[in-house]
């Protein structure tokens, strides 16, 4: 799946999870993601899908690559906090929302040679 499409469907999702009635949709995600993925354009084929709600260190590239790699392997890791980020408004969510909710996020300074492409 394209990064912009999976984008548009992961957020989608996201904003569902985070929503004041969020707790039900969570509920029917964690039982039947699959089901409910698929409901919101997210297909994921024959591949069953875990959902993780912890962090984990990433970007949103990471997810995509995770959702294709799972769908060609037959299983897929779902990164869905349960937590709406400060940072993420009512709004969509912007490419740099998106990469901090997967595991990324900004880097914090120029000090180190591994932050020297901010």
């Amino acid at each position: 799946m394209e990064k912009e499409s999976f984008m548009k469907k992961y957020g989608a999702v996201l904003r569902q999870v985070w929503a004041e009635d969020g707790d039900a949709y969570l509920a029917k995600l964690k039982q039947s993601p699959e089901e409910t993925l698929k409901a919101e354009g997210l297909d994921p084929g024959t591949a069953k899908v875990t959902i993780i709600n912890e962090s984990k260190d990433g970007t949103l590239d990471d997810q995509v690559k995770l959702w294709n790699d799972g769908l060609a392997s037959g299983s897929i890791d779902l990164y869905i906090p349960e937590a709406k980020p400060e940072a993420a408004d009512d709004s969509d969510l912007s490419d740099a929302d998106l990469a901090e909710i997967a595991g990324g996020g900004d880097c914090c300074c120029c000090c180190t040679p591994c932050c020297s492409s901010c």
